[in-house]
């Protein structure tokens, strides 16, 4: 299965008309957050209906996608009709969802507008909701027929958003690139940061679609942190992505530190490196006690064991490691 391609550029409104010149887009539909529709929509030149969610995870729902549904319909939606995600993760995984199941699917466009959404949310072809406070618990594997980002979004970004987006990033350059954290290491400009890392996660996806083995390793953090996301939620007190699966990162790292995976002096530098680009702190003892419940319920797991994907290195993985809960405490 391969990824139609990421398209790169710094003016989204020529690429936009292009993109939909070439391809001679007649019926199209925009769904966007009530962020992008204020902040990001303005900056394409369109004609399109226009689908409008509310913003944040607490809203990456089965009652959101419903509405997303419901205002296809309305729109008269059908197998021609191109759906355009212009926004975050929230808006690309519930808009991907909808249009694999509409009409048993119709094309999609991700267009991320978060710097999250560039690196990783945006790529790969996983979709979905959020279900009884469990992270991306109803989904579906489907790519979309391209990927267009764009940097001059970022400037529409909040700080907390630009700094949480980092941790994907880090993600990805600690267990699959050593490339990638170089360029990090030496402060390479973002542009070019974004373009590696969105390709690493491209790459990873074309020879495991089906998140089956390699692509595991991109869970990195994600185990930990969908948990602490998950019992935040049910707290009703979200959190950005990116905070959480930095923390969960934090404490992965100990716990490849107490399998021996990865040396004293590794694992200090992953955690150095985390605190500097997230101004993040470690799980507390709270934080942890309200998460472990929602560890057992982590669609990863199997055979009564938690399992993770940890480094063995700096810039290498592994995945499929399998932790009994009662083992994870360090």
């Amino acid at each position: 299965m391969e990824q139609s391609g990421l398209v790169f550029t710094d003016k989204i409104s020529d690429c936009f008309s292009q993109y939909c010149k070439d391809r001679q887009i007649e019926q199209a539909i925009m769904l966007v957050d009530n962020h992008t529709e204020n902040l990001c929509l303005p900056l394409l030149n369109h004609s399109f209906p226009v689908i409008v969610i509310p913003s944040g995870e607490l809203h990456k729902n089965l009652e959101t996608f419903e509405f997303v549904l419901k205002k296809l319909t309305e729109y008269h939606a059908d197998r021609q009709t191109f759906l355009f995600n212009l926004g975050g993760g929230v808006v690309s995984d519930i808009g991907g969802f909808a249009a694999s199941v509409f009409k048993r699917g119709i094309r999609y466009v991700n267009i991320p507008t978060t710097l999250m959404g560039m690196v990783d949310a945006a790529i790969g072809g996983k979709t979905g909701v959020d279900y009884r406070d469990y992270k991306n618990y109803l989904g579906v594997f489907n790519l979309p027929e391209t990927v267009i980002i764009s940097t001059e979004f970022l400037s529409t970004l909040p700080l907390d958003e630009t700094e949480s987006a980092w941790a994907e990033i880090l993600k990805t350059a600690l267990i699959t690139s050593p490339e990638l954290l170089n360029k990090i290491a030496e402060n390479a400009d973002i542009d070019s940061i974004i373009r590696l890392t969105a390709k690493c996660k491209e790459e990873i996806t074309q020879k495991d679609f089906k998140d089956e083995h390699i692509r595991q390793l991109l869970n990195f953090g994600h185990t930990i942190g969908h948990a602490f996301e998950s019992y935040r939620l049910s707290i009703q007190q979200p959190v950005l992505h990116g905070i959480a699966v930095a923390k969960g990162m934090m404490y992965e790292t100990g716990l490849a530190l107490k399998l021996g995976l990865i040396s004293i002096q590794d694992s200090e530098f992953i955690l150095s490196l985390l605190k500097d680009k997230l101004h993040c702190e470690e799980l507390t003892e709270n934080e942890w006690n309200g998460l472990q419940s929602f560890l057992s319920g982590d669609k990863k797991n199997s055979g009564g064991f938690i399992t993770f994907s940890l480094p063995v290195g700096l810039g290498r993985g592994t995945y499929g490691m399998k932790v009994a809960l009662t083992d994870l405490k360090i």
